[in-house]
């Protein structure tokens, strides 16, 4: 039998359902910002509760101390253990730390490594109100990103954010005018929800720790949350859904079933994201035959 523990040891399960909850009920409703923010609460208490786990496990005998926590699950929260949950507390720092750094350096990775020069924004669309840089890379395959750099500002003393997305020059090649607007407006919505900033620092850190479940979960789930509202905010902007289909259906699955896109908008490698790709020209042609969206830039 586990031990008896006092009532503040089911205080980290009220934790888990008090960002649980919310989190599920703004999934669906709320602004991505405000999902953001809720995962990185929640991904925090998780990583927390995960290198907390791994210390205790470690420190009080290995696959012994393992089974004794299976036995008694809150054991790990008796008070008597704070100087665990601090070990974790920084393990958990840190392994946020490098997937931050990582992931940044990653991107400058990409500016530093590919040849991009800079391209005209298209006078149809609205330049964004953050700082954006809009730069082709040369590759025969068509694929289009984003994301967000943190850099020193020259005139101040603070770092600033800025957007950037890359496209491809096979992409430019293959999109008609229309096409290139949608593909264009769809990462401006990945830019306006702050993705660059939460949903690559996910997806990160999930690689990172992918023997984690539950990151892989929540992350594959905002990516595929974020990829549907980034094309309604393309529809809403261009009023042009078939344009968008089309678009995804020239890079993506007319492309060889064995590339290995990056991760962008049209970065859906191998089977499962074709499937998600036909979702979402699915969804778009849907909009498109509903009326609500009378296309005006052009068929």
């Amino acid at each position: 039998m586990g031990l008896p523990l006092p009532g503040h040891a089911y205080l980290p399960l009220a934790v888990f359902l008090g960002l649980g909850v919310p989190l599920v009920l703004a999934y669906r409703r709320k602004s991505s910002t405000l999902v953001f923010r809720i995962a990185a609460v929640f991904l925090g208490a998780w990583a927390l509760l995960a290198t907390t786990t791994a210390v205790w496990v470690l420190a009080d005998g290995g696959w012994s101390a393992l089974l004794r926590l299976v036995d008694a699950p809150l054991l790990l929260f008796d008070l008597q253990f704070l100087t665990i949950w601090l070990i974790g507390a920084l393990g958990a720092f840190l392994v946020f730390f490098v997937a931050f750094v990582l992931s940044q350096t990653v991107d400058r990775g990409f500016l530093r490594l590919l040849p991009t020069r800079e391209l005209p924004w298209p006078a149809r669309l609205p330049r964004p109100r953050t700082m954006t840089t809009l730069l082709a890379f040369p590759a025969a395959e068509a694929d289009a990103f984003m994301f967000t750099l943190l850099e020193r500002d020259r005139h101040s003393p603070f770092l600033r954010c800025r957007d950037v997305i890359l496209v491809s020059d096979g992409l430019l090649g293959q999109l008609s005018s229309p096409e290139w607007d949608a593909v264009l407006a769809h990462e401006l919505g990945h830019a306006r929800e702050l993705d660059g900033r939460y949903l690559t620092f996910f997806r990160t850190l999930a690689r990172m720790m992918r023997w984690d479940p539950v990151l892989r979960l929540l992350a594959d789930s905002l990516t595929r949350r974020e990829e549907y509202r980034a094309d309604l905010d393309a529809v809403e902007l261009t009023r042009a859904p078939r344009a968008l289909a089309r678009a995804l259906y020239k890079a993506t699955l007319l492309a060889p079933a064995t590339r290995r896109g990056l991760p962008g908008l049209l970065g859906a490698a191998g089977p499962r994201g074709r499937r998600e790709t036909l979702e979402r020209i699915r969804r778009l042609v849907a909009l498109a035959e509903s009326g609500r969206f009378p296309e005006e830039f052009g068929a």
